[in-house]
């Protein structure tokens, strides 16, 4: 039998343990697995950078067959068992490529010419454990100051992700916060303006249906 996880973080001061609890919630409200559930709240590396400790001996080891990692922020719309089954069947690291940014044919030739930038997202990742170790093992603490953030470094370092299909994912942002049907909201906004967190319910009044 498959075991499947669900992970996420939670350190800083953005998110606290009731925004974790929405989004276990709304995991198990949309799939029919038994699913394991893991928070990692120990701020090791800063923000974000917590990321890169997944695949690292520095936590306790995925006994899971098959994870999926979401950012607190994202709203899970529909049963993701589907996304599940694509993961299982991947040999790397699998990550949400970012479609709806602009100059995407251009990331290629900024990489080449040392211009650090990244069409990759995190808000959703999926992996089978041990198939990616390289994304610790390639981790040089002095990147935190290099790269800005997680995305960036799997990009300018080569650790290529594959991309998730689009059809499970969009970003409520770069959608002008439109429900849309797909399976997850993204609420990432990049670079850019857009809602903070703490006004998403009040200004984005769909998304309080999921939580």
């Amino acid at each position: 039998m498959v075991k499947r996880c669900v992970a996420c973080i939670c350190v800083g001061d953005k998110y606290n343990i009731s925004d974790v609890k929405i989004l276990e919630n709304m995991v198990f409200k949309n799939t029919t697995y038994d699913i394991n559930f893991r928070v990692f709240t120990e701020p090791i590396l800063p923000k974000w950078w917590t990321k890169v400790l997944y695949h690292s001996p520095l936590i306790e080891p995925f006994t899971e067959d098959v994870v999926l990692a979401f950012d607190i922020d994202v709203v899970i719309r529909k049963n993701i068992d589907e996304l599940f089954d694509w993961v299982e069947k991947q040999s790397y690291l699998c990550a949400v490529w970012c479609r709806w940014r602009e100059h995407m044919d251009n990331f290629e030739l900024q990489r080449d010419k040392n211009i650090i930038c990244t069409p990759y997202n995190s808000s959703i990742m999926g992996w089978k454990p041990g198939t990616c170790l390289d994304v610790w093992e390639k981790f040089h603490y002095d990147y935190m100051d290099k790269y800005e953030g997680f995305d960036k470094y799997l990009w300018m370092e080569r650790l290529d992700p594959i991309r998730i299909p689009d059809k499970f994912y969009y970003s409520a942002h770069f959608a002008d916060y439109e429900e849309l049907d797909y399976p997850i909201a993204l609420f990432n906004k990049g670079q850019s303006d857009g809602i903070e967190k703490n006004e998403i319910s009040r200004r984005v009044p769909w998304v309080n249906k999921y939580r």
